[in-house]
């Protein structure tokens, strides 16, 4: 595999991509799902395969440290709990 080659920028809807060639994709283990950072440099992008993503916990999972007692709202929740309508909104 060359380590470098020249690729064409084109737009794609609002912003601009490029398509990655097979070669480079498989040497840096990406694939058509993967997640990748972008980093800009002084010299340029840089491209990484992005660290994956948490795993999604059951909330059972995620109750087994509840203690049961209620959810204390912080004042800022408080607050928009008591905004009311100014629209068409369905009030609960």
């Amino acid at each position: 595999m060359n380590g470098t080659r020249t690729l064409r920028v084109n737009r794609w809807g609002n912003g601009l991509g490029i398509r990655l060639p097979k070669d480079f994709t498989e040497k840096a283990g990406i694939t058509e799902t993967s997640r990748v950072e972008v980093t800009a440099t002084d010299k340029g992008l840089l491209i990484t395969r992005a660290k994956e993503p948490r795993r999604h916990i059951p909330l059972s999972e995620r109750l087994k440290g509840w203690d049961g007692k209620p959810y204390e709202l912080l004042e800022e929740d408080r607050e928009w709990l008591n905004m009311k309508s100014v629209g068409d909104e369905v009030e609960w």
